[in-house]
């Protein structure tokens, strides 16, 4: 089975708002693997993994995120197929 992979990029009030840990349920939820973090300029960041329907269903709540998030755009790069997942779970990063 293939997989596909992308690393994404959530702009706006993201940071002290619970997203990662949204991030983490959603991915739980949808069956996607990967990270995410926090980053120095204020966005949050990871690499997801999973089944094509899987990563459709968590980009689309990525633009959502968590009720108290004001998501302002999502960047998504760097989306490529993989012969197996390189992770085991999803996690949030420090």
């Amino acid at each position: 089975m293939a997989y596909r992979a992308f690393n994404f990029i959530v702009s706006g009030k993201v940071q002290g708002v619970f997203y990662r840990a949204f991030a983490k349920d959603v991915a739980h939820d949808t069956g996607v693997v990967g990270w995410v973090a926090n980053d120095t300029t204020g966005h949050v960041v990871g690499e997801a993994q999973g089944s094509e329907g899987a990563l459709d269903r968590f980009k689309k709540v990525l633009h959502t995120g968590p009720p108290r998030a004001d998501v302002k755009g999502v960047e998504i790069s760097n989306e490529r197929t993989l012969d197996q997942l390189e992770y085991d779970v999803f996690e949030v990063r420090r």
